[in-house]
């Protein structure tokens, strides 16, 4: 069983003295409310080159405040990318909006201008262009085609945060930018979300919104942040390796089941449930958003330099898709390898064998779903839908390189001789 050099399926990114701020803000009384609350927006807006930005509980927190400050009329279309995260047009839908869906790339799973305007209508009101897995949507491009439309530009930047498209980043082309800093994003902060606006008026009715938002609860903030902060303990490689590690090899011999997230239809079925609110940003995440700030250029470098190696060494070996190498554009929030579906669990056993864990895709072809499924047309053998394919790996900075050569060695086996049952 290998428990050296082992890799999780993601690695938890909190920034140094992290728990040295948890433990201030506990004992200063400063957990919900503080002075962070303030500064932590001003110098993301100044990283980010926004004249605005509004920081909310969470990501989905952060869309909402989107859709909410853009003050559109209720029952219009809005445009999404068919492939995202799922959460996102449902969250439009539970606020009265209808989602529809475009197609995207076969190669970048981002939506593209020509995919964008085969579904605008008169009832169009506005696009939510995803960078999906920290590679950029042709942004530009996008807003070019929406200019003078009276049609609102939303960016969901959850997996792009440092992404620069010519120098500029991502989250300031269109109206507003989304946000997240969930645990498993680049800058996680111990949760929490933001918007980023150049629109005087739409940043005006944020704050009015944010200042009607509760104060978020001591104890949540606190549970959920000492929750991250033990995901961030048992993803360090090492620990990772004596820990979870010898459990999901367990789990692989007795046929269980990989201690997966819900997705899909069983994901939108819990969150159709929940309370739409908009949280404000407690001040301990604004205070790890303050300590990440001067590192995560550098952290999108390493992950950047990792993910390379792996596309490198694969390029060309048969069954197996990495993404394509995009000069500084990319950051690789995830690195998406794609295998045949019917072959992609057993490289997925095989890897987890050689003390590599992965992770199936939270992203999902919406149209499939059933909150969406409505009038839709359905083939009578369809194809399997692009998350059927998806397996992926963490390449996080924290990982030497020499794993991800290692990592490539044990692809190219596996590819040659067609089975998990290799070495």
């Amino acid at each position: 069983m290998a428990l050296v050099g082992s890799i999780p399926r993601r690695c938890v990114n909190l920034p140094p003295g992290t728990l040295r701020t948890l433990i201030d803000c506990l004992v200063g009384g400063k957990v919900e409310q503080g002075t962070a609350i303030e500064e932590f927006p001003r110098k993301f807006a100044a990283w980010l080159g926004a004249p605005h930005v509004f920081g909310t509980g969470s990501g989905r927190s952060a869309f909402q405040l989107a859709l909410e400050a853009l003050d559109m009329e209720k029952g219009k279309e809005i445009i999404f990318p068919v492939f995202t995260f799922p959460v996102m047009p449902m969250l439009a839908k539970m606020l009265g909006y209808q989602p529809v869906f475009c197609d995207v790339d076969p190669d970048t799973l981002n939506m593209s201008p020509e995919h964008v305007e085969r579904k605008i209508t008169g009832r169009t009101v506005a696009v939510l262009a995803t960078h999906l897995f920290g590679r950029p949507c042709p942004i530009r491009e996008i807003a070019a085609l929406l200019k003078g439309r009276n049609i609102r530009l939303l960016e969901d930047c959850a997996h792009a945060c440092g992404v620069r498209v010519e120098g500029r980043q991502v989250g300031t082309f269109g109206d507003v930018g989304v946000f997240s800093f969930a645990e498993g994003k680049n800058m996680p902060c111990l949760g929490g979300g933001a918007i980023a606006t150049a629109d005087g008026e739409i940043a005006r009715r944020a704050g009015e919104i944010l200042s009607q938002a509760p104060i978020p609860p001591r104890g949540a903030v606190l549970k959920k942040a000492l929750s991250i902060w033990l995901k961030w303990l048992l993803t360090r490689p090492s620990v990772f390796g004596l820990t979870a590690y010898p459990v999901l090899r367990l789990k692989l011999s007795r046929g269980q089941p990989l201690m997966d997230s819900s997705v899909g239809d069983e994901l939108l079925e819990a969150f159709a449930g929940s309370r739409l609110r908009v949280d404000r940003l407690a001040n301990l995440q604004a205070a790890i958003g303050l300590r990440h700030l001067p590192g995560i250029d550098s952290f999108n470098q390493g992950a950047r330099r990792n993910a390379q190696i792996l596309s490198e060494k694969l390029a060309g070996v048969p069954g197996v898709g990495v993404p394509p190498l995009d000069g500084n554009s990319h950051i690789y929030v995830y690195y998406p390898l794609t295998v045949e579906p019917a072959r992609r669990d057993d490289l997925r056993r095989y890897l987890l064998r050689h003390g590599i864990d992965t992770k199936t895709s939270d992203m999902s072809d919406c149209s499939r779903l059933k909150p969406f499924r409505a009038g839709r047309q359905t083939a009578e053998k369809e194809s399997a839908p692009p998350e059927a394919s998806i397996l992926e790996v963490c390449v996080y900075p924290i990982i030497p390189e020499k794993q991800f050569r290692r990592l490539a060695q044990l692809i190219q086996a596996w590819a040659k001789h067609g089975s998990s049952g290799v070495g």
